[in-house]
C-alpha cells in the first residue's frame, strides 16, 4: 500500500492516508513566494504546439498541505488505534508490546481482543464486482452483524473495522487533538470573520480551513504535508486531473478567462527521474461529473477564478473515489518554468471525504496513526457550511488543497472518435 513517489521510490502506507484526504506539499520557500512576485513572459507564455490562447496542465500532486511550524500549534500529535488499544492494556502488557518492532504483533492483539475482521470475496469475472451470493456467505462467516461492514480493497474484500463502522468502535473516539496554530493554507470564503480563522501563510486576512483545524495535528496530514515529503509524491497518477485555461489574450494579464477542470483516464507520464513529464498528452474522461468550468482572470501571472463546484478524481492504490469541492476558488501562480502552482480553496464535502478514509481500512489507519472514529466526530464538528436542510447539521468543510503540475496537451475528441 504505497504511492509513487519521484526517483521511483514508494511513499509508507500512511502518506496513502494523506493523499486521500488524501494526500503532500512541494518545496515550502515556493509556497511562500507565490501570490507574493509576479511571472515573468518566458516559459509560462511560449507556445507549444497546442492551440492558440489555450494553456493546459496536468497536476502532479493536489494535497492537504501543512503550513510552517509554530510553537504550541500541536501540543502533541492525535493518537492512533494502537496507541489507544496499548493504553487500554495491563501494566506488563502494555510493557511488552511497547517497543516499535512490536507494532505488528500489537496490530494482531488489537484485531483479536477488538473484533475486527476482513476477508478476500470472489470477484464474478463478468462484471468485475464481487459475486453477491458469495459476498453475503463471507458476511455470514465473519459474523459481521446485518448491515454493517463494507467492501474495500477496490471491491474485492470485505471488512469490518473502526473504518468501516466507526460507531461500534467508542472507544477510539478520543485521542484527537485540534490544531492550535494561527497559521495555515487557505482562502477567505464566507466573507466574515471568526475567532476560528486562520491568517493566510502568505498574509491573507480571515482564512477559513476548517479541515486542518480538525485534522492538522494527525501524524499522517502534520507529516505527508511538509515539503521534503510531498515534494517526491505523485497524486493519483493513474488517473490525473488536468487544468486548461483558455481565452488567453495575455498570459501575464488578462480580465477573462475560461479554466476548465477534468480528469483524465490517461495516466501519468514521468520522466527519467520520476517526475512528472512536461508537454504529455491527456485524454479527457467522458464522465461530465469530472469536469468543471468557471471565469477568471490573470493579473501578474496568478490566475484567480470565481467561485466554483468541483470533483477531483482519487485513484491511488486500493483508494476509489473523488473529491467533492464546492463553491471553490482556484487561485495559481503561472511559474516562469512553465509549471503551475496553488491551490483549490472551498468546501469538502464530508461524506466525500470520509468515504477517502474508509478505503484505508483498519491497516491503513493503524499504519497512519489515524483514529478513523475520532477523525469522523471531528468532521462532524468542524464541519462548516452547507447544512443540511432536513437536520441543520453542516455537510461541508472548508478546506485548502495545494497543487503543483507541469504543462500538458489536453486533447478534446469529438464524438466517435
Amino acid at each position: 500500500m504505497s504511492l509513487r513517489t519521484a526517483g521511483g521510490s514508494r511513499a509508507s502506507a500512511w502518506v496513502v492516508a494523506v493523499a486521500l484526504l488524501a494526500a503532500l506539499s512541494s518545496c515550502q520557500n515556493r509556497h511562500q513566494s507565490f501570490g507574493s512576485r509576479a511571472a515573468s513572459p518566458s516559459a509560462a507564455a511560449v507556445p507549444t504546439g497546442g492551440p492558440p490562447r489555450v494553456r493546459g496542465f496536468v497536476l502532479s500532486n493536489v494535497f492537504v498541505a501543512a503550513p510552517p511550524d509554530e510553537p504550541g500549534a500541536c501540543p502533541q500529535l492525535s493518537k492512533g488505534p494502537l496507541e489507544l488499544f496499548l493504553e487500554s492494556l495491563p501494566a506488563a502488557q502494555r510493557k511488552s508490546y511497547a517497543a516499535p518492532e512490536q507494532r505488528e504483533a500489537l496490530m494482531k492483539l488489537m484485531n483479536q481482543r477488538v473484533g475486527f475482521r476482513s476477508a478476500p470475496v470472489p470477484v464474478d469475472p463478468n462484471t468485475g464486482q464481487a459475486d453477491p451470493a458469495k459476498l453475503a456467505q463471507t458476511r455470514r462467516q465473519l459474523g459481521i452483524p446485518e448491515g454493517k461492514g463494507s467492501l474495500s480493497f477496490l471491491g474485492r474484500q470485505v471488512t469490518y473495522d473502526s473504518c468501516s463502522d466507526p460507531d461500534d468502535f467508542p472507544q477510539f473516539d478520543r485521542g484527537l487533538q485540534p490544531y492550535l496554530g494561527k497559521t495555515a493554507y487557505g482562502a477567505d470564503l464566507d466573507g466574515r470573520q471568526s475567532a476560528e480563522d486562520f491568517v493566510g501563510v502568505g498574509g491573507e486576512a480571515s482564512v477559513d480551513n476548517s479541515l486542518w483545524r480538525a485534522l492538522g495535528c494527525e501524524w499522517a496530514f502534520h507529516e505527508s504535508g511538509r515539503p521534503e515529503v510531498a515534494a517526491k509524491v505523485l497524486f493519483s497518477a493513474r488517473a490525473p486531473t488536468l487544468v486548461e485555461i483558455s481565452d488567453i489574450d495575455d498570459v501575464r494579464n488578462d480580465a477573462d478567462v475560461l479554466v476548465s477542470i477534468y480528469s483524465s483516464p490517461t495516466p501519468l507520464a514521468v520522466d527519467a527521474a520520476g517526475h512528472a513529464l512536461a508537454r504529455a498528452s491527456f485524454d479527457i474522461d467522458g464522465n461530465p461529473q469530472l469536469q468543471a468550468r468557471a471565469r477568471g482572470r490573470i493579473a501578474d501571472g496568478v490566475l484567480t477564478t470565481e467561485p466554483f463546484d468541483v470533483q477531483i478524481n482519487y485513484k491511488e492504490q486500493i483508494i476509489d473515489t473523488v473529491r467533492k469541492l464546492r463553491a471553490t476558488r482556484l487561485r495559481a501562480l503561472l511559474k516562469e518554468d512553465g509549471t503551475i502552482e496553488g491551490g483549490f480553496y472551498g468546501y469538502y464535502d464530508v461524506e466525500s471525504f470520509w468515504h477517502s478514509v474508509q478505503q484505508m481500512t483498519q491497516l491503513g489507519a493503524s499504519f497512519s496513526r489515524l483514529s478513523c472514529p475520532a477523525v469522523r466526530t471531528a468532521l462532524n464538528q468542524y464541519a462548516d457550511a452547507f447544512p443540511d436542510p432536513k437536520t441543520g447539521r453542516n455537510t461541508a468543510i472548508s478546506t485548502a488543497l495545494q497543487f503543483v503540475g507541469v504543462r500538458a496537451h489536453i486533447i478534446h475528441r469529438s464524438a466517435g472518435t
